[in-house]
């Protein structure tokens, strides 16, 4: 005997609305989230309207409390093992930033590496965040700064606490004070955030741009930021709840095959501790196959950041900095030979870290002491330092 079906009433469609506005709070994919929301049009309509408002308005009233729980107790904060993920934010302006006016200090447990790789190898260390009002890694407001440093997780120190960023030590040891403009990304979003921050700040500043041999080496396509409609824009509102964060970090985390990222990790001992190198990166470095113009069309990027772009840094892999101990043959560099040939034709110079950071890598090792974190793709505070001074010493050369 099947139950008989209610007519739809007012509560009825009114449910069906705020159901679907609840479900918006996880951050489940869309088919799942659309499955379950047919599962509940089907069950109000043997439920009745006035029924049926009242779960709804449950669901409601849960997704609510479990967001105000989740932030309160911290349990938001504890899904992600480093800032970088926790702050991460979108602006239409600029695409890819931190949440702006923020500190935070957090004790990141382990590098990027070791979250991929589980390779056993961690350093723990406090890192805190500290962002201005665009959403950048600065302890103040723009204010007028002659450099401006462009660049992805490298400028804007993804694995780093504020004290050593680039920008602190080239403004407490040497006395040039910078702008951060750093966050991950490519060349096409490199371009968009300096346009962005020129429309917001003039033309009055120099960019320093930093080129990461890793992954930064990808076709630039000249796309533009896409504008969110007023759908996308409702729907981010939803996506910056703590509700929303935590059940997609657990959802991603329950879809990933174990040991997926197992094979990422490249564990070799150095200076008589085990240091971990990722595997893509490594390939990237040993690379002999000569880039092309044609393909990465890094010379109209450069052109396009034109007046403003003044000088241009490489930053090599921790695997080239450290091939003298990995490697008994020497490693091509293509992606260095390509950026400079690009930048010779843009009319911008370019100063390749390597030599710094190897020759400090080679000073410090008998002190037990590395220029990249062990377990971390990215420079530790060492590193940051080394960088800084060289970097100085070029752009002095720029100042008046």
């Amino acid at each position: 005997m099947s139950l008989p079906l209610q007519k739809p009433t007012l509560l009825y469609w009114l449910a069906l609305l705020l159901s679907s506005q609840a479900l918006l709070f996880y951050g489940l994919p869309w088919g799942a989230l659309l499955t379950i929301w047919i599962l509940l049009v089907i069950g109000f309509l043997f439920a009745g309207g006035a029924q049926a408002f009242l779960t709804a308005a449950s669901l409601a009233a849960c997704a609510l409390l479990l967001n105000f729980a989740i932030y309160a107790t911290g349990l938001e904060r504890g899904i992600y093992y480093r800032p970088q993920e926790l702050l991460s934010a979108h602006d239409p302006d600029f695409g890819g930033i931190y949440r702006p006016n923020t500190q935070l200090s957090m004790n990141t447990l382990f590098g990027d590496l070791e979250a991929m790789g589980k390779a056993g190898v961690k350093e723990p260390h406090e890192t805190i965040y500290r962002t201005d009002s665009l959403g950048f890694r600065n302890p103040a407001e723009y204010h007028g700064q002659q450099f401006v440093l462009v660049g992805d997780s490298f400028a804007a120190g993804a694995n780093d606490t504020q004290s050593c960023l680039l920008t602190e030590w080239l403004r407490q040891d040497h006395k040039i004070d910078t702008y951060n403009l750093g966050f991950p990304g490519d060349m096409n979003d490199y371009v968009n955030r300096s346009k962005a921050f020129q429309q917001r700040h003039g033309n009055d500043f120099k960019t320093a741009l930093f080129v990461f041999e890793g992954n930064d080496f990808i076709p630039y396509t000249g796309r533009t930021l896409p504008q969110p409609g007023m759908i996308e824009r409702y729907y981010n509102l939803f996506k910056s709840t703590s509700l929303w964060r935590y059940t997609r970090s657990l959802y991603k985390r329950s879809s990933k095959k174990r040991g997926k990222h197992e094979g990422d990790a490249l564990v070799q001992e150095i200076g008589g501790q085990k240091m971990v190198f990722f595997r893509q990166y490594v390939a990237v470095t040993n690379n002999r196959t000569v880039l092309e113009e044609n393909t990465l069309h890094f010379v109209p990027a450069l052109q396009a950041l034109k007046p403003n772009i003044t000088q241009i840094f490489f930053i090599p892999t921790k695997y080239r900095v450290y091939a003298q101990w990995l490697s008994g043959e020497p490693l091509p560099n293509e992606q260095w030979q390509y950026l400079q040939h690009a930048a010779q034709q843009a009319g911008v110079p370019v100063h390749d870290l390597t030599p710094v950071l190897q020759a400090e890598a080679v000073r410090l090792l008998p002190q037990g002491q590395y220029v990249y974190w062990r377990d971390d793709t990215h420079w530790n505070c060492n590193g940051m330092r080394v960088a800084a001074t060289e970097v100085a010493r070029v752009l002095s050369s720029h100042q008046p």
